[in-house]
């Protein structure tokens, strides 16, 4: 019997990356590309409001592994054995209009890491990622003065049978608007006879899925769906630095559809409602202390994306589909 593998795991700035967990193959390599539109949210301490919409381009190769010999050429302890590494990059452009900072600000990000996958042939699966970008607007680059940062994960999945299994590691994150070094406690239940699974991951995802068939999946998630950007800093809130930070830290429920167009493609639409929505301005020299903060209303957000699946051989063994979707944490 297989087994689908949720994980969660760092993701690029997604930024763009935004994508709040944006689903990936690390053992096959992809290329994929996806558009995100927030519609204007009224801002609760200001007026004015404010709205987003971004592009992101992401791929990942794999670069080196045993995928190819998993099922021909088991190690010494009768298990097949599994590896992968691969290289993974993003790009992300888009606007966001804040109105009481003098309207649209144009912003990009960009990240480049690195990622490992283990399977010691039994029970456990080891993923690990580590990833530098930046995310700033266009003047703050004009300028040369973006600051790099880092995020990345390292998470053990652990399969207790068939249908249970659990997640556990840590992830350097900044899906709540600022970054946090977080533990990851997860557990994933898929029922008996069903379609649906279950897969609960804190504190960063809860989803319920139900894979339709081969080819199709729907999901219900609630999940973080924070970041945090760097802009010019033009006198604001009477701070004197070069550049301060933005951090949005909003909470979103919705649900998404997964289609599989071909082995090669797949599509991916999704529509939420953001909620507990907080803007908060920092110093980019002192992030401790707040500049000004301000509540933004609750609206909706939606997602598509298309993905190339680049060709490569299954590789599974022992219940494992080592071709299941894992998910990444930005």
């Amino acid at each position: 019997m297989k087994l689908k593998i949720f994980l969660l795991a760092s993701g690029v700035l997604f930024l763009f990356l935004k994508t709040t967990a944006q689903r990936t193959d690390l053992t096959g390599g992809t290329l994929a590309i996806g558009f995100t539109e927030t519609p204007e949210r009224p801002l609760k301490d200001t007026s004015g409001g404010f709205k987003s919409r971004s592009m992101n381009v992401h791929l990942s190769l794999p670069l080196f592994g045993n995928r190819d010999k998993v099922s021909t050429q088991p190690s010494k302890d009768s298990h097949a054995h599994f590896f992968q590494v691969s290289a993974h990059g993003s790009f992300t452009t888009g606007s966001k209009d804040i109105e009481f900072l003098d309207g649209q600000r144009n912003f990009y990000g960009g990240s480049a890491g690195i990622g490992g996958l283990f399977y010691n042939g039994r029970s456990n699966i080891i993923q690990a990622d580590a990833n530098m970008g930046i995310s700033a607007d266009g003047q703050t680059l004009q300028n040369h003065d973006a600051i790099p940062r880092f995020s990345g994960s390292f998470i053990v999945h652990h399969t207790s049978s068939p249908t249970l299994s659990f997640q556990y590691g840590a992830a350097f994150t900044y899906l709540y608007g600022r970054p946090m070094l977080l533990p990851v406690l997860g557990i994933r239940k898929k029922f008996s006879g069903s379609s649906w699974s279950v897969s609960a991951i804190l504190p960063l995802n809860l989803q319920v899925t139900d894979r339709l068939n081969k080819e199709m999946g729907l999901s219900f998630f609630a999940r973080p769906s924070g970041d945090r950007f760097q802009l010019l800093n033009q006198g604001y809130f009477g701070s004197t630095t070069s550049s301060i930070y933005m951090g949005l830290r909003q909470f979103e429920a919705g649900s998404s559809f997964y289609y599989r167009l071909s082995r090669e493609f797949s599509f991916d639409a999704e529509a939420g409602l953001l909620s507990g929505g907080t803007m908060k301005f920092t110093n980019t020299s002192d992030t401790r202390t707040t500049l000004y903060a301000t509540g933004i209303k609750s609206g909706a957000q939606f997602r598509i994306s298309l993905r190339y699946h680049l060709p490569h051989k299954r590789a599974s063994g022992n219940n494992i589909d080592m071709d299941g979707e894992l998910y990444r944490v930005k």
